[in-house]
């Protein structure tokens, strides 16, 4: 009977464990711990194309390049192409957005000449937060 209990303790104790690192790793991948952050760059007279893309992590979703810097008063066009499995969608906070991109498809939203900072996302569910957003630095 000792070594019974003595096994159900270690079972009990090592299901404890599992879940708790479970509900841990969870946490940081919404709170985007496993996203990786890559910086494009505009600059220049004329429209300045920077493509990004919307692809599946591990854990998770991500928009790469995740930053573009722009010299203030570059006109941009972001080309969106979605390389994921499922649908997604670009917004622009203030500006423009794209449709529900199938797997594939690419669309391009003209953000003029860039004179602030602006961000954007995935609304479709929760991609957001679990990594799917975008920041415009004008610098």
């Amino acid at each position: 009977m000792g070594t019974w209990i003595r096994r159900h303790r270690l079972a009990t104790a090592l299901g404890t464990v599992a879940a708790l690192v479970l509900v841990g790793v969870t946490v940081v991948a919404l709170a985007g711990g496993f996203d990786e952050t890559t910086t494009a760059r505009a600059s220049g007279d004329g429209v300045q194309v920077v493509r990004v893309a919307l692809v599946d992590r591990a854990v998770g979703f991500d928009i790469t390049p995740d930053v573009v810097e722009v010299e203030e008063g570059t006109h941009v066009v972001v080309e969106v192409a979605n390389e994921a499995g499922g649908p997604h969608d670009l917004a622009v906070e203030d500006g423009p957005r794209t449709a529900a991109l199938a797997p594939g498809e690419t669309e391009r939203l003209d953000l003029g000449e860039v004179t602030s900072d602006h961000s954007g996302r995935c609304t479709i569910g929760d991609h957001d937060i679990a990594g799917m957003t975008l920041a415009i630095t004008a610098i």
